[in-house]
């Protein structure tokens, strides 16, 4: 899945966001929507991360949606 190791911070934030319940990912994909912070890019790659795991048949159609708009996710992931 990864090609470098993952530093502790990173792991430990894999770790909190692995137990979120998928609604809440959903909120915090769609949170960070708007964000321009700098390390906003990274929290987002980590959601989607969990959300494929969660539902990969969803998140691959998501992708492969012609749009394939973040507020679109949601109805993929949650069918």
């Amino acid at each position: 899945m990864l090609d470098r190791e993952l530093t502790d911070a990173e792991k430990s934030a894999r770790s909190l966001i692995s137990k979120l319940p998928t609604e809440q990912l959903l909120e915090q994909w769609e949170m960070t929507t708007t964000m321009t912070d700098p390390g906003t890019s990274t929290v987002r790659g980590w959601l989607m991360d969990e959300l494929e795991k969660r539902n990969p048949e969803g998140f691959d159609k998501w992708l492969d949606d012609d749009e394939c708009n973040d507020e679109d996710l949601r109805k993929f992931i949650l069918g």
